[in-house]
Protein backbone atom coordinates (compact mmCIF):
# COMPACT_ATOMS: atom_id res chain seq x y z
CA UNK A 1 0.00 0.00 0.00
CA UNK A 2 1.31 3.43 -0.94
CA UNK A 3 1.48 5.88 1.95
CA UNK A 4 0.30 9.46 1.34
CA UNK A 5 3.81 10.85 1.87
CA UNK A 6 5.28 8.43 -0.69
CA UNK A 7 2.63 9.21 -3.31
CA UNK A 8 3.00 12.95 -2.77
CA UNK A 9 6.79 12.72 -2.89
CA UNK A 10 6.53 11.03 -6.30
CA UNK A 11 4.23 13.81 -7.49
CA UNK A 12 6.72 16.43 -6.29
CA UNK A 13 9.52 14.63 -8.15
CA UNK A 14 7.42 14.44 -11.33
CA UNK A 15 6.59 18.15 -11.09
CA UNK A 16 10.27 18.94 -10.59
CA UNK A 17 11.28 16.80 -13.57
CA UNK A 18 8.67 18.46 -15.82
CA UNK A 19 9.65 21.97 -14.72
CA UNK A 20 6.23 22.51 -13.13
CA UNK A 21 7.10 22.77 -9.42
CA UNK A 22 6.05 26.15 -8.00
CA UNK A 23 7.76 28.15 -5.29
CA UNK A 24 6.87 31.48 -3.62
CA UNK A 25 7.95 34.58 -5.55
CA UNK A 26 8.39 38.07 -4.14
CA UNK A 27 9.35 41.03 -6.30
CA UNK A 28 11.02 44.30 -5.18
CA UNK A 29 8.91 47.32 -6.06
CA UNK A 30 11.83 48.78 -8.04
CA UNK A 31 12.13 45.72 -10.29
CA UNK A 32 8.53 44.68 -10.85
CA UNK A 33 7.72 43.17 -14.25
CA UNK A 34 5.53 40.49 -12.64
CA UNK A 35 2.81 41.84 -10.34
CA UNK A 36 -0.54 43.31 -11.38
CA UNK A 37 -0.14 46.45 -9.23
CA UNK A 38 -0.02 48.56 -12.40
CA UNK A 39 -0.19 52.00 -10.79
CA UNK A 40 1.49 51.28 -7.45
CA UNK A 41 -1.79 51.87 -5.60
CA UNK A 42 -0.88 49.21 -3.03
CA UNK A 43 1.43 51.84 -1.49
CA UNK A 44 -0.42 55.00 -2.53
CA UNK A 45 -0.60 57.43 0.44
CA UNK A 46 -4.34 58.10 0.07
CA UNK A 47 -5.10 54.35 -0.12
CA UNK A 48 -2.92 53.59 2.90
CA UNK A 49 -4.49 56.40 4.93
CA UNK A 50 -8.00 55.13 4.23
CA UNK A 51 -7.04 51.57 5.19
CA UNK A 52 -5.25 52.73 8.36
CA UNK A 53 -8.19 54.83 9.54
CA UNK A 54 -10.66 51.95 9.01
CA UNK A 55 -8.31 49.50 10.72
CA UNK A 56 -8.04 51.65 13.81
CA UNK A 57 -11.76 52.45 13.91
CA UNK A 58 -13.27 49.07 12.90
CA UNK A 59 -10.64 46.51 13.85
CA UNK A 60 -8.76 43.88 11.84
CA UNK A 61 -11.68 41.84 10.48
CA UNK A 62 -15.36 41.81 9.59
CA UNK A 63 -15.87 39.08 12.26
CA UNK A 64 -18.68 37.23 10.45
CA UNK A 65 -20.37 36.60 7.14
CA UNK A 66 -22.12 39.76 6.03
CA UNK A 67 -25.59 38.19 6.27
CA UNK A 68 -24.77 37.13 9.86
CA UNK A 69 -23.52 40.39 11.38
CA UNK A 70 -20.35 41.02 9.38
CA UNK A 71 -21.71 44.08 7.51
CA UNK A 72 -19.96 47.43 7.97
CA UNK A 73 -20.14 50.96 6.57
CA UNK A 74 -16.95 50.52 4.55
CA UNK A 75 -18.53 47.71 2.50
CA UNK A 76 -21.29 50.03 1.35
CA UNK A 77 -18.83 52.82 0.54
CA UNK A 78 -16.66 50.52 -1.58
CA UNK A 79 -19.66 49.05 -3.42
CA UNK A 80 -21.13 52.47 -4.14
CA UNK A 81 -17.76 53.65 -5.44
CA UNK A 82 -17.41 50.62 -7.73
CA UNK A 83 -20.93 50.94 -9.14
CA UNK A 84 -20.54 54.66 -9.78
CA UNK A 85 -17.12 54.19 -11.44
CA UNK A 86 -18.41 51.47 -13.79
CA UNK A 87 -21.75 53.14 -14.54
CA UNK A 88 -23.85 50.39 -12.94
CA UNK A 89 -26.75 50.37 -10.47
CA UNK A 90 -25.06 48.29 -7.79
CA UNK A 91 -22.09 46.17 -6.78
CA UNK A 92 -21.36 43.40 -4.28
CA UNK A 93 -17.93 42.95 -2.69
CA UNK A 94 -16.52 39.40 -2.41
CA UNK A 95 -13.35 38.49 -0.47
CA UNK A 96 -11.49 37.26 -3.60
CA UNK A 97 -11.80 37.20 -7.37
CA UNK A 98 -12.08 33.41 -7.27
CA UNK A 99 -15.10 33.66 -4.96
CA UNK A 100 -16.67 36.38 -7.11
CA UNK A 101 -16.44 34.43 -10.38
CA UNK A 102 -17.74 31.24 -8.81
CA UNK A 103 -20.44 33.09 -6.91
CA UNK A 104 -21.74 34.94 -9.95
CA UNK A 105 -21.85 31.90 -12.22
CA UNK A 106 -23.30 29.67 -9.50
CA UNK A 107 -26.08 32.14 -8.72
CA UNK A 108 -27.01 32.71 -12.37
CA UNK A 109 -26.73 29.22 -13.88
CA UNK A 110 -27.55 25.64 -12.98
CA UNK A 111 -28.86 22.40 -14.48
CA UNK A 112 -30.88 23.18 -17.59
CA UNK A 113 -28.82 26.26 -18.40
CA UNK A 114 -25.85 26.62 -20.77
CA UNK A 115 -22.58 28.47 -20.38
CA UNK A 116 -20.66 29.39 -23.54
CA UNK A 117 -17.07 29.71 -22.36
CA UNK A 118 -14.01 31.05 -24.18
CA UNK A 119 -11.30 28.39 -24.37
CA UNK A 120 -8.79 30.62 -22.52
CA UNK A 121 -10.90 31.57 -19.51
CA UNK A 122 -9.13 31.98 -16.19
CA UNK A 123 -9.11 28.92 -13.92
CA UNK A 124 -11.53 30.59 -11.48
CA UNK A 125 -14.13 30.95 -14.25
CA UNK A 126 -13.55 27.38 -15.44
CA UNK A 127 -14.04 25.97 -11.94
CA UNK A 128 -17.00 28.24 -11.28
CA UNK A 129 -18.62 27.04 -14.51
CA UNK A 130 -18.03 23.40 -13.60
CA UNK A 131 -19.67 23.83 -10.21
CA UNK A 132 -22.88 25.20 -11.71
CA UNK A 133 -23.70 21.78 -13.27
CA UNK A 134 -24.95 23.72 -16.29
CA UNK A 135 -24.13 22.51 -19.78
CA UNK A 136 -20.80 24.00 -20.85
CA UNK A 137 -19.76 24.78 -24.40
CA UNK A 138 -16.06 25.67 -24.73
CA UNK A 139 -15.48 27.75 -27.88
CA UNK A 140 -12.35 28.85 -29.74
CA UNK A 141 -10.63 31.89 -28.26
CA UNK A 142 -12.29 35.19 -29.22
CA UNK A 143 -14.15 33.47 -32.09
CA UNK A 144 -17.55 35.05 -32.78
CA UNK A 145 -18.54 32.37 -35.30
CA UNK A 146 -17.78 29.58 -32.81
CA UNK A 147 -19.73 31.45 -30.13
CA UNK A 148 -22.76 31.78 -32.38
CA UNK A 149 -22.57 28.09 -33.29
CA UNK A 150 -22.59 27.23 -29.57
CA UNK A 151 -25.60 29.50 -29.02
CA UNK A 152 -27.43 27.68 -31.80
CA UNK A 153 -26.52 24.27 -30.31
CA UNK A 154 -27.89 25.32 -26.92
CA UNK A 155 -31.13 26.85 -28.16
CA UNK A 156 -33.19 24.61 -25.85
CA UNK A 157 -31.47 25.74 -22.65
CA UNK A 158 -33.47 27.70 -20.07
CA UNK A 159 -30.80 30.40 -19.82
CA UNK A 160 -27.65 30.86 -21.90
CA UNK A 161 -24.71 32.90 -20.66
CA UNK A 162 -21.64 33.85 -22.69
CA UNK A 163 -18.64 34.05 -20.35
CA UNK A 164 -15.56 36.02 -21.39
CA UNK A 165 -12.86 38.38 -20.09
CA UNK A 166 -12.08 42.01 -20.83
CA UNK A 167 -8.39 41.15 -21.21
CA UNK A 168 -7.19 37.54 -20.99
CA UNK A 169 -4.62 37.16 -18.26
CA UNK A 170 -2.02 34.98 -19.99
CA UNK A 171 -2.33 36.18 -23.60
CA UNK A 172 -3.13 39.87 -23.16
CA UNK A 173 -5.82 39.65 -25.84
CA UNK A 174 -9.34 41.15 -25.77
CA UNK A 175 -12.60 39.84 -27.26
CA UNK A 176 -14.97 41.76 -29.53
CA UNK A 177 -17.37 42.72 -26.76
CA UNK A 178 -19.65 44.67 -29.08
CA UNK A 179 -19.88 41.62 -31.33
CA UNK A 180 -20.67 39.38 -28.37
CA UNK A 181 -23.36 41.81 -27.20
CA UNK A 182 -24.92 41.68 -30.67
CA UNK A 183 -24.89 37.87 -30.63
CA UNK A 184 -26.42 37.82 -27.16
CA UNK A 185 -29.23 40.12 -28.29
CA UNK A 186 -29.88 38.07 -31.41
CA UNK A 187 -29.98 34.74 -29.55
CA UNK A 188 -31.63 35.86 -26.30
CA UNK A 189 -28.50 35.20 -24.24
CA UNK A 190 -26.71 37.00 -21.39
CA UNK A 191 -23.11 38.15 -20.96
CA UNK A 192 -20.73 37.87 -17.99
CA UNK A 193 -17.42 39.74 -18.41
CA UNK A 194 -14.48 39.33 -16.04
CA UNK A 195 -12.68 42.71 -16.07
CA UNK A 196 -9.81 41.64 -13.79
CA UNK A 197 -7.09 42.77 -16.22
CA UNK A 198 -8.98 45.55 -18.03
CA UNK A 199 -10.57 47.61 -15.23
CA UNK A 200 -8.27 50.48 -14.32
CA UNK A 201 -6.41 50.34 -17.62
CA UNK A 202 -8.97 50.50 -20.46
CA UNK A 203 -11.98 52.70 -21.08
CA UNK A 204 -12.87 56.22 -19.90
CA UNK A 205 -11.53 56.83 -16.37
CA UNK A 206 -10.23 53.26 -16.50
CA UNK A 207 -13.76 51.86 -16.36
CA UNK A 208 -12.74 48.75 -18.28
CA UNK A 209 -13.04 46.96 -21.60
CA UNK A 210 -16.84 46.99 -21.56
CA UNK A 211 -16.90 50.78 -21.18
CA UNK A 212 -14.28 51.06 -23.93
CA UNK A 213 -16.36 48.91 -26.30
CA UNK A 214 -19.39 51.20 -26.25
CA UNK A 215 -21.64 48.13 -26.43
CA UNK A 216 -25.25 48.41 -25.19
CA UNK A 217 -25.68 46.94 -21.72
CA UNK A 218 -29.15 45.42 -22.04
CA UNK A 219 -27.67 41.89 -22.35
CA UNK A 220 -24.89 42.40 -19.79
CA UNK A 221 -25.73 40.34 -16.70
CA UNK A 222 -22.58 41.05 -14.68
CA UNK A 223 -19.04 42.36 -14.71
CA UNK A 224 -16.43 41.18 -12.24
CA UNK A 225 -13.68 43.59 -11.16
CA UNK A 226 -10.94 42.32 -8.89
CA UNK A 227 -9.29 44.51 -6.27
CA UNK A 228 -5.92 42.76 -6.41
CA UNK A 229 -4.89 44.01 -9.86
CA UNK A 230 -4.95 47.71 -10.87
CA UNK A 231 -6.55 48.70 -7.55
CA UNK A 232 -3.59 47.35 -5.59
CA UNK A 233 -5.54 45.65 -2.80
CA UNK A 234 -7.66 42.46 -2.75
CA UNK A 235 -11.27 41.32 -3.00
CA UNK A 236 -13.55 41.59 -6.04
CA UNK A 237 -16.76 43.33 -7.05
CA UNK A 238 -19.64 41.79 -8.97
CA UNK A 239 -21.20 44.77 -10.73
CA UNK A 240 -24.59 45.05 -12.41
CA UNK A 241 -28.20 45.77 -11.61
CA UNK A 242 -29.76 46.06 -8.17
CA UNK A 243 -31.59 42.81 -8.90
CA UNK A 244 -28.26 41.09 -9.60
CA UNK A 245 -26.88 42.27 -6.27
CA UNK A 246 -29.98 41.00 -4.44
CA UNK A 247 -29.71 37.59 -6.10
CA UNK A 248 -26.00 37.32 -5.32
CA UNK A 249 -26.46 38.41 -1.71
CA UNK A 250 -29.07 35.69 -1.26
CA UNK A 251 -27.76 32.88 -3.47
CA UNK A 252 -24.01 33.17 -4.13
CA UNK A 253 -22.60 30.46 -1.87
CA UNK A 254 -19.05 31.84 -2.00
CA UNK A 255 -20.42 35.10 -0.57
CA UNK A 256 -22.95 33.72 1.89
CA UNK A 257 -20.69 31.19 3.58
CA UNK A 258 -17.55 33.22 4.17
CA UNK A 259 -16.46 36.03 6.46
CA UNK A 260 -16.89 39.49 4.97
CA UNK A 261 -14.02 41.56 3.62
CA UNK A 262 -12.04 43.34 6.32
CA UNK A 263 -13.16 46.98 6.80
CA UNK A 264 -9.61 48.22 6.10
CA UNK A 265 -9.57 46.40 2.74
CA UNK A 266 -12.97 47.81 1.77
CA UNK A 267 -11.80 51.33 2.68
CA UNK A 268 -8.60 50.84 0.68
CA UNK A 269 -10.66 49.76 -2.34
CA UNK A 270 -12.90 52.83 -2.16
CA UNK A 271 -9.85 55.08 -2.02
CA UNK A 272 -8.13 53.21 -4.86
CA UNK A 273 -11.21 53.55 -7.07
CA UNK A 274 -11.14 57.32 -6.53
CA UNK A 275 -7.41 57.46 -7.35
CA UNK A 276 -7.45 55.20 -10.42
CA UNK A 277 -9.95 57.41 -12.22
CA UNK A 278 -7.38 60.26 -12.16
CA UNK A 279 -4.61 58.32 -13.91
CA UNK A 280 -5.23 58.83 -17.64
CA UNK A 281 -1.57 59.74 -18.43
CA UNK A 282 -0.36 56.66 -16.60
CA UNK A 283 -2.84 54.47 -18.52
CA UNK A 284 -1.55 55.76 -21.84
CA UNK A 285 2.07 55.27 -20.77
CA UNK A 286 1.51 51.65 -19.75
CA UNK A 287 -0.22 50.77 -23.03
CA UNK A 288 2.45 52.56 -25.06
CA UNK A 289 5.29 50.75 -23.27
CA UNK A 290 3.56 47.38 -23.78
CA UNK A 291 3.27 48.07 -27.51
CA UNK A 292 6.92 49.17 -27.63
CA UNK A 293 8.12 45.93 -26.02
CA UNK A 294 5.98 43.72 -28.25
CA UNK A 295 7.08 45.50 -31.43
CA UNK A 296 10.77 45.22 -30.49
CA UNK A 297 10.37 41.46 -29.97
CA UNK A 298 8.34 40.94 -33.14
CA UNK A 299 5.22 39.96 -31.21
CA UNK A 300 1.56 40.93 -31.78
CA UNK A 301 0.52 44.28 -30.33
CA UNK A 302 -1.04 43.70 -26.87
CA UNK A 303 -4.45 45.04 -25.89
CA UNK A 304 -3.41 46.12 -22.38
CA UNK A 305 -0.42 45.79 -20.02
CA UNK A 306 0.43 42.10 -20.52
CA UNK A 307 3.06 41.00 -23.05
CA UNK A 308 3.50 37.22 -23.25
CA UNK A 309 6.86 36.08 -24.63
CA UNK A 310 6.22 32.60 -26.09
CA UNK A 311 8.75 29.85 -25.34
CA UNK A 312 7.16 26.40 -25.75
CA UNK A 313 8.45 23.92 -23.21
CA UNK A 314 8.30 24.51 -19.46
CA UNK A 315 11.98 23.65 -19.03
CA UNK A 316 13.04 26.20 -21.66
CA UNK A 317 10.83 28.87 -20.06
CA UNK A 318 12.40 28.25 -16.66
CA UNK A 319 15.92 28.36 -18.09
CA UNK A 320 15.29 31.69 -19.82
CA UNK A 321 13.70 33.16 -16.68
CA UNK A 322 16.80 32.12 -14.71
CA UNK A 323 19.12 33.71 -17.29
CA UNK A 324 17.14 36.94 -17.11
CA UNK A 325 17.17 36.85 -13.32
CA UNK A 326 20.95 36.51 -13.40
CA UNK A 327 20.95 39.70 -15.46
CA UNK A 328 18.81 41.40 -12.75
CA UNK A 329 15.62 41.21 -14.82
CA UNK A 330 12.86 39.43 -12.94
CA UNK A 331 10.04 38.09 -15.10
CA UNK A 332 7.77 35.15 -14.44
CA UNK A 333 7.75 31.84 -16.35
CA UNK A 334 4.14 30.71 -16.84
CA UNK A 335 3.76 26.94 -17.25
CA UNK A 336 0.99 24.32 -17.35
CA UNK A 337 -1.61 24.00 -15.96
CA UNK A 338 -1.85 27.81 -16.06
CA UNK A 339 -1.43 27.57 -19.85
CA UNK A 340 -1.85 24.54 -22.17
CA UNK A 341 0.95 22.03 -22.63
CA UNK A 342 3.65 23.22 -25.01
CA UNK A 343 2.77 26.92 -24.64
CA UNK A 344 4.92 27.95 -21.68
CA UNK A 345 5.90 31.60 -21.80
CA UNK A 346 7.40 34.53 -19.97
CA UNK A 347 4.70 36.96 -18.85
CA UNK A 348 5.78 40.60 -18.70
CA UNK A 349 3.47 43.14 -17.04
CA UNK A 350 4.15 46.82 -17.77
CA UNK A 351 3.65 49.35 -14.97
CA UNK A 352 3.24 53.11 -14.75
CA UNK A 353 6.64 53.28 -13.05
CA UNK A 354 8.46 51.84 -16.06
CA UNK A 355 10.03 53.96 -18.79
CA UNK A 356 11.30 53.51 -22.33
CA UNK A 357 14.88 52.99 -21.22
CA UNK A 358 13.83 50.15 -18.92
CA UNK A 359 11.74 48.51 -21.63
CA UNK A 360 14.59 48.77 -24.13
CA UNK A 361 17.00 47.24 -21.61
CA UNK A 362 14.58 44.36 -21.03
CA UNK A 363 14.31 43.85 -24.79
CA UNK A 364 18.08 43.70 -25.22
CA UNK A 365 18.44 41.23 -22.37
CA UNK A 366 15.78 38.93 -23.84
CA UNK A 367 17.30 39.04 -27.33
CA UNK A 368 20.85 38.57 -26.04
CA UNK A 369 19.71 35.47 -24.16
CA UNK A 370 19.19 33.74 -27.51
CA UNK A 371 15.40 33.91 -27.48
CA UNK A 372 13.58 33.98 -30.80
CA UNK A 373 9.87 33.52 -31.56
CA UNK A 374 9.35 29.73 -31.67
CA UNK A 375 7.73 28.07 -34.66
CA UNK A 376 4.73 27.34 -32.44
CA UNK A 377 3.63 30.98 -32.66
CA UNK A 378 3.64 30.98 -36.47
CA UNK A 379 0.18 30.00 -37.77
CA UNK A 380 0.16 26.82 -39.83
CA UNK A 381 3.54 25.58 -38.52
CA UNK A 382 2.45 23.61 -35.46
CA UNK A 383 1.50 19.95 -35.34
CA UNK A 384 -1.81 19.78 -33.50
CA UNK A 385 -3.03 16.73 -31.58
CA UNK A 386 -6.45 15.10 -31.92
CA UNK A 387 -7.26 12.42 -29.36
CA UNK A 388 -9.44 9.42 -30.23
CA UNK A 389 -11.08 8.34 -26.98
CA UNK A 390 -13.42 5.40 -26.34
CA UNK A 391 -16.32 4.96 -23.97
CA UNK A 392 -14.78 1.62 -22.95
CA UNK A 393 -12.44 -1.13 -24.12
CA UNK A 394 -13.16 -2.71 -27.52
CA UNK A 395 -15.55 0.06 -28.55
CA UNK A 396 -13.95 0.09 -31.99
CA UNK A 397 -11.56 2.91 -31.22
CA UNK A 398 -8.66 1.70 -33.37
CA UNK A 399 -10.78 1.28 -36.52
CA UNK A 400 -12.32 4.69 -35.87
CA UNK A 401 -8.80 6.11 -35.43
CA UNK A 402 -7.89 4.74 -38.88
CA UNK A 403 -10.95 6.47 -40.34
CA UNK A 404 -9.98 9.72 -38.60
CA UNK A 405 -6.45 9.45 -40.04
CA UNK A 406 -7.86 8.95 -43.55
CA UNK A 407 -10.21 11.93 -43.09
CA UNK A 408 -7.48 14.22 -41.80
CA UNK A 409 -5.21 13.07 -44.60
CA UNK A 410 -7.52 14.91 -46.97
CA UNK A 411 -6.73 18.15 -45.12
CA UNK A 412 -2.96 17.90 -44.74
CA UNK A 413 -0.14 15.85 -43.15
CA UNK A 414 -1.29 13.41 -40.47
CA UNK A 415 0.48 11.03 -38.10
CA UNK A 416 -0.62 8.50 -35.45
CA UNK A 417 0.72 7.64 -32.01
CA UNK A 418 -0.33 5.19 -29.30
CA UNK A 419 1.28 6.35 -26.03
CA UNK A 420 0.74 3.10 -24.10
CA UNK A 421 0.09 -0.36 -25.57
CA UNK A 422 -0.92 -3.35 -23.45
CA UNK A 423 -1.25 -6.97 -24.57
CA UNK A 424 0.20 -8.79 -27.59
CA UNK A 425 -1.79 -7.03 -30.32
CA UNK A 426 -0.30 -3.84 -31.74
CA UNK A 427 -2.78 -1.07 -32.55
CA UNK A 428 0.07 0.74 -34.29
CA UNK A 429 0.54 -2.24 -36.63
CA UNK A 430 -3.21 -2.32 -37.27
CA UNK A 431 -3.16 1.36 -38.26
CA UNK A 432 -0.18 0.83 -40.54
CA UNK A 433 -2.12 -1.90 -42.31
CA UNK A 434 -5.21 0.28 -42.71
CA UNK A 435 -3.30 3.43 -43.71
CA UNK A 436 -0.44 2.62 -46.10
CA UNK A 437 2.59 4.85 -45.62
CA UNK A 438 1.36 6.05 -42.23
CA UNK A 439 3.70 8.22 -40.15
CA UNK A 440 3.50 6.31 -36.84
CA UNK A 441 6.17 5.89 -34.18
CA UNK A 442 6.16 2.99 -31.76
CA UNK A 443 4.36 3.42 -28.40
CA UNK A 444 6.22 5.14 -25.60
CA UNK A 445 5.58 2.10 -23.36
CA UNK A 446 4.40 -1.46 -24.07
CA UNK A 447 3.37 -3.95 -21.39
CA UNK A 448 2.60 -7.62 -22.20
CA UNK A 449 -0.44 -8.01 -19.93
CA UNK A 450 -3.72 -7.15 -21.76
CA UNK A 451 -5.10 -4.99 -18.96
CA UNK A 452 -5.47 -1.37 -17.94
CA UNK A 453 -2.16 0.53 -18.04
CA UNK A 454 -1.75 0.67 -14.27
CA UNK A 455 -2.39 -3.08 -13.85
CA UNK A 456 -0.25 -4.01 -16.85
CA UNK A 457 2.57 -1.85 -15.50
CA UNK A 458 2.30 -3.41 -12.04
CA UNK A 459 2.41 -6.90 -13.54
CA UNK A 460 5.64 -5.92 -15.29
CA UNK A 461 7.10 -4.57 -12.05
CA UNK A 462 6.87 -1.02 -13.32
CA UNK A 463 4.80 2.14 -13.04
CA UNK A 464 3.88 4.74 -15.64
CA UNK A 465 5.15 8.28 -15.18
CA UNK A 466 2.47 10.78 -16.36
CA UNK A 467 5.08 13.54 -16.67
CA UNK A 468 7.18 11.32 -18.95
CA UNK A 469 4.12 10.59 -21.10
CA UNK A 470 3.45 14.31 -21.37
CA UNK A 471 7.04 14.95 -22.41
CA UNK A 472 6.89 12.13 -24.97
CA UNK A 473 3.71 13.55 -26.51
CA UNK A 474 5.23 17.03 -26.66
CA UNK A 475 8.26 15.49 -28.41
CA UNK A 476 5.97 13.80 -30.95
CA UNK A 477 4.35 17.15 -31.73
CA UNK A 478 7.65 19.04 -31.83
CA UNK A 479 9.13 16.50 -34.27
CA UNK A 480 6.56 17.44 -36.93
CA UNK A 481 6.41 20.90 -38.52
CA UNK A 482 2.64 20.88 -39.05
CA UNK A 483 -0.47 18.81 -39.69
CA UNK A 484 -2.25 16.66 -37.11
CA UNK A 485 -1.21 13.88 -34.73
CA UNK A 486 -3.94 11.36 -33.90
CA UNK A 487 -3.38 10.15 -30.33
CA UNK A 488 -5.09 6.92 -29.22
CA UNK A 489 -4.85 6.20 -25.46
CA UNK A 490 -5.37 2.69 -24.10
CA UNK A 491 -8.90 1.60 -23.12
CA UNK A 492 -11.77 3.89 -22.19
CA UNK A 493 -11.82 7.44 -20.89
CA UNK A 494 -11.51 6.61 -17.18
CA UNK A 495 -8.91 3.84 -17.50
CA UNK A 496 -6.20 4.40 -14.85
CA UNK A 497 -2.68 5.24 -16.00
CA UNK A 498 -1.48 4.98 -12.40
CA UNK A 499 -3.27 4.42 -9.13
CA UNK A 500 -3.67 8.21 -8.85
CA UNK A 501 -4.07 9.38 -12.48
CA UNK A 502 -6.82 8.47 -14.95
CA UNK A 503 -6.62 8.91 -18.70
CA UNK A 504 -9.35 11.54 -18.31
CA UNK A 505 -7.07 13.48 -15.93
CA UNK A 506 -4.38 13.52 -18.61
CA UNK A 507 -6.82 14.84 -21.21
CA UNK A 508 -8.15 17.48 -18.80
CA UNK A 509 -4.64 18.80 -18.11
CA UNK A 510 -3.80 19.08 -21.81
CA UNK A 511 -7.18 20.53 -22.92
CA UNK A 512 -6.79 19.27 -26.49
CA UNK A 513 -9.51 18.37 -29.03
CA UNK A 514 -10.88 14.84 -29.17
CA UNK A 515 -13.15 12.45 -31.03
CA UNK A 516 -15.32 10.11 -28.96
CA UNK A 517 -15.89 6.50 -30.10
CA UNK A 518 -18.73 4.29 -28.79
CA UNK A 519 -20.54 1.09 -29.71
CA UNK A 520 -23.69 1.51 -31.76
CA UNK A 521 -25.93 -1.02 -30.03
CA UNK A 522 -27.16 -2.09 -26.60
CA UNK A 523 -25.77 -0.04 -23.71
CA UNK A 524 -24.39 2.77 -25.80
CA UNK A 525 -26.83 5.40 -24.53
CA UNK A 526 -25.74 4.97 -20.93
CA UNK A 527 -22.02 4.55 -21.67
CA UNK A 528 -21.90 7.43 -24.14
CA UNK A 529 -23.90 9.94 -22.12
CA UNK A 530 -21.90 9.16 -18.97
CA UNK A 531 -18.67 9.66 -20.93
CA UNK A 532 -19.88 12.95 -22.40
CA UNK A 533 -20.86 14.09 -18.91
CA UNK A 534 -17.41 13.15 -17.57
CA UNK A 535 -15.76 15.06 -20.41
CA UNK A 536 -17.93 18.11 -19.79
CA UNK A 537 -17.03 18.05 -16.10
CA UNK A 538 -13.41 18.48 -17.24
CA UNK A 539 -14.15 21.27 -19.69
CA UNK A 540 -13.90 19.00 -22.75
CA UNK A 541 -16.32 18.51 -25.62
CA UNK A 542 -15.94 15.99 -28.48
CA UNK A 543 -15.37 17.35 -31.97
CA UNK A 544 -17.28 14.32 -33.26
CA UNK A 545 -18.97 11.14 -32.00
CA UNK A 546 -18.41 7.92 -33.97
CA UNK A 547 -20.73 4.95 -33.31
CA UNK A 548 -19.06 1.70 -34.42
CA UNK A 549 -21.10 -1.37 -35.36
CA UNK A 550 -24.40 -2.24 -37.05
CA UNK A 551 -26.48 0.93 -37.48
CA UNK A 552 -28.96 1.49 -34.65
CA UNK A 553 -31.29 4.33 -35.77
CA UNK A 554 -33.02 4.94 -32.43
CA UNK A 555 -29.75 5.11 -30.45
CA UNK A 556 -28.24 7.43 -33.05
CA UNK A 557 -31.30 9.68 -33.01
CA UNK A 558 -31.30 9.89 -29.22
CA UNK A 559 -27.60 10.76 -29.08
CA UNK A 560 -27.94 13.37 -31.83
CA UNK A 561 -30.46 15.15 -29.64
CA UNK A 562 -28.26 15.06 -26.55
CA UNK A 563 -24.64 15.34 -27.70
CA UNK A 564 -23.55 18.72 -29.05
CA UNK A 565 -21.28 17.49 -31.86
CA UNK A 566 -21.62 15.80 -35.27
CA UNK A 567 -22.45 12.07 -35.06
CA UNK A 568 -21.19 9.44 -37.52
CA UNK A 569 -22.15 5.76 -37.83
CA UNK A 570 -19.25 3.51 -38.82
CA UNK A 571 -20.63 0.04 -39.71
CA UNK A 572 -18.64 -3.20 -39.65
CA UNK A 573 -16.71 -3.00 -42.91
CA UNK A 574 -16.32 -6.12 -45.03
CA UNK A 575 -13.66 -6.64 -45.97
CA UNK A 576 -11.82 -4.49 -43.44
CA UNK A 577 -9.12 -2.85 -45.54
CA UNK A 578 -7.47 0.45 -46.26
CA UNK A 579 -9.82 0.95 -49.20
CA UNK A 580 -13.05 0.32 -47.26
CA UNK A 581 -12.00 2.49 -44.30
CA UNK A 582 -10.90 5.34 -46.54
CA UNK A 583 -14.05 5.09 -48.64
CA UNK A 584 -16.25 5.39 -45.54
CA UNK A 585 -14.17 8.25 -44.11
CA UNK A 586 -14.47 10.30 -47.29
CA UNK A 587 -18.15 9.55 -47.91
CA UNK A 588 -19.20 10.24 -44.31
CA UNK A 589 -18.18 13.92 -44.24
CA UNK A 590 -15.85 13.30 -41.29
CA UNK A 591 -13.11 15.41 -42.87
CA UNK A 592 -15.38 18.45 -43.07
CA UNK A 593 -16.42 18.02 -39.43
CA UNK A 594 -12.78 17.87 -38.29
CA UNK A 595 -11.57 20.71 -40.48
Amino acid sequence: MTLPEEALAREVAALQEAGLLREPVSVPESDDWISNDLFGLSSDPAVLAAAREALERRGAGARAARALGGECHEHALAEEAAASWLGAEAALLFPTGWQATGGVLGALAGPGDALICDALLHASLIDGARLTRARREVVAHCDLAATEAALLRTAGARRRIVVTEGVFSMDGTSPDLAGLAELAARHDAWLVVDEAHSAGLLGPRGAGAWAASGAPSDRLAARIVTGGKALGSMGAFAVGSRALRAVLFSRARSFLFTTGVAPSVAAALAAAIARVQELDPERERIRGLARRLAKALGLPAPDAAIVPIPIGSSADAMRLAERLRAASVRVHAVRPPTVPQGTARLRVVLHAGHDEAGVDALTRTVLESGWAPPAAVVPGHTCRPLWVVGTDTDAGKTIAAAAVVHALGELGPVAYWKPVQTGDDSDTATLRGLVPGLDADEPHTWFPLPASPHEAAAAAGSELDPAALDAALDAQLAARPGGRLVVEPAGGLHVPLTTEVLTSDWLARRREPLVLVARSGLGTLNHTLLTVEALAARGLRPEALILVGPPHPSNAATLRGRVACPLFELPHLAPLSSETVRSWALASGLAQALA
